[in-house]
Order: structure tokens, then sequence, then C-alpha cells
């Protein structure tokens, strides 16, 4: 007895001790083992213990005094268990909340984070601050570098200006490299500048951009080029710039930051993983950008902020003879080598150079456009006044050439109206029309409709013909293949008809297939003709050493290239080149048939 009521009193303290400290709050920190480095994100977990599962608790922090600090993320974690013991039964509850942070440095030395404070309904619970020192990443430019080229002339408010951004990076490195991070501060300065982007069109790859906001990927180009008498495989992007406000612009330094392996292994699949990498970082020089105001002197009044080269204006309209008060229907279509999403309308209302307010009502406000297929339309509806108006003027448009420094303008086309005076209806009117719908003709009833032939009567009336009927054939067809469409003429014209236009769609067909033919991208042509002369190159390769290089520089002109197949086989030729006596003696048979199928894959010839 007492044995029992011994296990019942424990229970009841176990159960009592795990109520309590369920009570209680708890806040812990956790940050990512370092080295920690400069512009490197640093991972930081604050677990809070103790709390309900609704709501979800907030975290408060002191904002660091430099570097961003940000919440990546918040994953819940609610666990609960029952016991019995001795008839007596006990539940335990527990509720997790992890927060996840981010920090990135901008720059190195001593950094304190926290403490972080976790709240829910008046509970709370605090953490302890975190002390990070922050190195720099080693500067590596042998093997690899980044140039940003911007315009060293002044240039325009409004102005287009085409920026570029190069990633070069020597061919041996692309092997070990695990991963990169781009940082290009000119990118992020939204308030100075704004940014197009060029069309995808034959790009090849992508290069990752990292920013306060997020990593974006933009559309690139892999090429290979030669520096320094060592070949380079060359990442390029291609952007638009805007200037937005005048001054001289300051521009940080472009950088990129690549992850290099330095220990590898092999996975339970065979894949090829880095057990060990090593940060590197490159970065070109700071720039300085001049933008300028657009000049006062020799404005045209009907600038309306178009900047860039060759604008023209056509105007077209549905009709040209009308009478006055009626409204004409314009469509105003611009061109020209500028920004044409910006590019608005001057006041069409002006005497000089548009349309005059004594001969032309225009609507008041701004006429919105459409850009579509490299250009702007507007569309307008305005009345002609009066019937002296015998043209649509000229209408002027005015923009600036910053190659030319000034302002240049073109005109569109008259366009000769027909104007008649605005014919007035009164009472008098109506009432003759009214009574000459009175006095028109009734028609001719028509005729009755025969159902058998009556007996000839001498003395019956006769009924004139209606004069409308005079002349007129009413002779019914009585052939019935016409009448059913049987007729062969119409068969034979029908098969002709067919036959034409069955060879007119295959003449169409062969003249596409031509044209594709002649337009083949000229770099696509020198690109598979270096795969085929290294296809070729690893069919006559005798040594391990060798087939290896050259699978090698063929992978690194591939956007593709399938790992699973290449790195085994690379592996394997590696073990013979650098076994005593591997690269004297001749390869496998089986093993070269691998490789130089493999390279024949690559350079799409096929097996």
């Amino acid at each position: 007895m007492r044995s029992r009521r011994w296990r019942t009193l424990m229970a009841g303290l176990f159960w009592l001790l795990q109520a309590g400290l369920s009570l209680a709050q708890e806040a812990e920190l956790h940050v990512e083992e370092g080295p920690w480095q400069a512009e490197v994100p640093v991972a930081i977990e604050v677990v809070a213990k103790g709390f309900e599962e609704s709501p979800e608790p907030r975290v408060r922090v002191p904002a660091p005094p430099w570097g961003r600090l940000e919440l990546v993320g918040v994953s819940p974690e609610i666990s609960s268990s029952v016991q019995i013991i001795n008839g007596q039964m006990s539940q335990w509850k527990s509720v997790r909340f992890s927060f996840h942070y981010r920090f990135v440095g901008d720059r190195t030395g001593s950094i304190t984070l926290g403490p972080f404070h976790v709240m829910q309904d008046g509970k709370e619970a605090t953490t302890r601050p975190v002390t990070l020192e922050l190195g720099a990443i080693p500067t590596e430019g042998k093997d690899q570098r980044i140039i940003l080229s911007v315009p060293e002339d002044p240039v325009y408010v409004g102005q287009r200006v085409p920026v570029r951004l190069q990633w070069w990076i020597e061919e041996h490195m692309v092997e070990r490299l695990v991963g990169h991070e781009a940082r290009v501060p000119l990118f992020e300065m939204q308030e100075a500048f704004g940014f197009e982007e060029v069309d995808p069109g034959k790009r090849n790859n992508a290069m990752a951009i990292t920013s306060p906001s997020g990593t974006k990927k933009f559309a690139a180009e892999t090429t290979k080029g030669t520096w320094d008498g060592r070949s380079w495989l060359v990442l390029t992007l291609d952007r638009v710039l805007i200037p937005l406000k005048e001054g001289d612009h300051a521009i940080p330094a472009a950088s990129v930051i690549l992850e290099e392996g330095v220990r590898w292994q092999r996975s339970f699949f065979g894949e090829r993983t880095a057990t060990r990498v090593r940060r590197l970082r490159v970065a070109d020089t700071p720039r300085v950008l001049h933008v300028k105001p657009l000049p006062e002197a020799g404005r045209p009044p009907g600038f309306a902020g178009a900047i860039g080269q060759d604008f023209s204006l056509e105007v077209a309209t549905e009709r040209s003879v009308i009478q006055a008060g009626d409204p004409i229907h314009l469509t105003l279509t611009l061109k020209g080598e500028g920004s044409l999403a910006t590019a608005s309308l001057p006041p069409l209302a002006r005497d000089e150079g548009g349309l005059p307010e004594r001969d032309f009502r225009v609507p008041e406000g701004d006429v919105a456009g459409v850009v579509r297929d490299g250009v702007k339309t507007f569309e307008v509806m305005v009345r002609v006044l009066h019937e002296g108006v015998r043209e649509l003027p000229p209408i002027s448009y005015s923009w600036f050439d910053p190659k030319k420094g000034g302002y240049e303008t073109t005109h569109s086309r008259p366009i000769a109206l027909s104007v008649g005076a605005a014919r007035k209806v009164s009472a008098e009117d109506v009432v003759r029309g009214a009574t000459h719908k009175e006095e028109q003709p009734q028609p001719a009833p028509a005729p009755p409709q025969r159902e058998s032939p009556a007996p000839a009567a001498t003395d019956a009336p006769t009924t004139a013909a209606p004069s409308a009927w005079i002349g007129a054939d009413l002779a019914l067809e009585r052939n019935v293949e016409k009448l059913l469409g049987g007729d062969a003429s119409t068969s034979w014209f029908q098969m002709v008809a067919l036959g034409g236009y069955v060879g007119g769609l295959g003449l169409i067909g062969i003249a596409l297939w031509w044209r594709r033919k002649r337009q083949v991208d000229p770099e696509l042509v020198r690109h598979r003709g270096q795969l085929h002369q290294l296809a070729q190159t690893v069919a006559r390769a005798q040594t391990p050493q060798a087939l290896a290089d050259g699978l090698r520089r063929m992978a690194a002109l591939v956007a593709q290239v399938p790992r699973e197949t290449l790195d085994p086989l690379l592996e394997t030729l590696d073990n013979l080149a650098f076994a005593p006596q591997g690269n004297k003696e001749a390869v496998p048979a089986e093993l070269k048939s691998r490789a130089v199928a493999f390279a024949r894959q690559m350079a799409g010839e096929g097996s």
C-alpha cells in the first residue's frame, strides 16, 4: 500500500514539475559557426519555448549599427505526450518557435547583435547578445576578374545608356566552381537611375545578382575570350540605364564572391560534391557617372521630353470627307531610337505645329499611348469646327539628340479635308419628309398564284402586266444536275483550284525553310565548328590525359552537360593518367569508345 501511494505521489510531482517547466518562457540564440566574413550571410536562429500556440510571438531586436539583419522565416514546432501511472493520467505539451535571421555585414570589423526580445500577450523572454568578428574575403584577381562598363563622357537626364557587366573566369576554374554571388551596387541605385532589360534573344546563360531585396537572375551570354595569352570563359550581362537625376554619381565597385571546391567526394549515387570550399572575391574599380540636365537654350515649345535619335511621326485618319462639327478619329504613330515607353505627345491644341483652336476642338489632358512592335500608337478624337478647314495641318514632334547635343524636330504630312457646311434640320423639313412619305406610290400587288388552267372566256376582263416585270427573264432552269451542283465543269474547276492552293502552300513552306537556312546565326555556326573540331581531337587522342583535356574543353563550351556521365568518365581517365606509367600506355578500347561517343554527343553528331 505504501509503495502504491509513493508511486502516485511521485507521478503527481513529476506532472507538476513538467507543468511548471512548460509555463516558463525561454529564448535561446544560436549562431552559425565562424569564421565570419563581410558580404557573406551569417545564419542566426532564435528559439522560443514556453509560449502559447496562438498568437504567434513577436521578436523585437535593436537595429544593427551597420549591415543588414533580416527575418527569413518562422517555423513553429508543437509536441505533446500523455502518461498514465497507477491509473493517474498526466499530459505534457511543448510549444517551440524558431525565428530564422540572416545578417550580412557590408564591411569588416566587430559588431554586436541583440539582445532579441520574444513577446506574447505580456509574456517575454530575452536572449543574450552576440558579437561577430567579420573578416575580409581573400581577394583573387589572377584567375578571374569583373568589369562594369559605363560611359566616361557625360550623359543627359532621360538618355538611354547601355551598360555592360562582364565576369571573366579562367577555364581551369570552371570544374572547381561550386557557387557564386555577384554584387552590383549600380543596380541598387533606384532613386538615381532607371533600368530596362535588353531582349534576351539568343542568350544562353544567366547571371545571379544579389541585392538587399534578394537575388535575381538576368539573361546573360557565355562566350570564350583570350587575355594575357590565356583562355577564359566570359559571362556578359547587358542592361539599359536611364539617368533620373543630374549630378556626378559615385558608383561603388562591382564584385563577385565565388566558392571554389578544395576537397571532393562522391555520394552513394556517384554524384561529385565538395566537402570543403574556400571563398574568393574579385572586385572592379569604383566609377563616376556624370549626368547633365537637358539644355534650356533652343528648346522647342512642343518638346515633350523624348530623348533619342531619328524620331518620326505619322498621322492617319479614317475619313477625309466630313461636315463641320463631325468627329475625326486620328491615329498617331511614333517611331525612333529612344525610350518609347516614356515618350509622350506634346499638346495638340497649338497654333504652331499643332491643331489651331480656331479650326479644331481637341480633348483636354494627356493622350495615353501603347507600345507594340517597336512603335508607340496614340488614339485621339478631334472635331472640325467650320467648313473653311481645308486640311489637317502638319503636327510637329521634337526631341533631344544626346549625340548631337541639341534638339531636333520632325513634322507629319498634312491630310487634305473636304468639309461641308453643317446641315440644320428644321420643323419644316420634318413635315416635308412626312408628306413625301405619304405621297410615295404603293407597290403593285403580287400576281395571283396559278392553280389550274381556266377555260377561256371571251368576255373576261384583261389585266395589264406590271411595268416592273416588263423585260424580265422569268425562265426557270430545268437542268437538274446544275441545280444539284453536279456540273462536270464545276467539279473540274474545284479540283484545279484545290491543286493550286496545295501547290502554293508547298512553295511557301519551301521558301520559309530556305530563308531559315540562310539566317542561321554565324556565331552558332562557329560554336558548332569548335565542338566538331574538339570531338575530332578526342577521337585522335592516344593517352588518358589527352582524352580528359579534350572532354573538359568541350564541357566548357556546352551550356548543359550531363554530369552524371562526364564525372565518372573524367575520374577514370584521371586515375589512369596519374598512375605510374599510366599516361604512357594506350587507353583501353572500351574506355576510348565511351569517351569518343560522349564527345560526339556533346558536339551534336549523334552516336
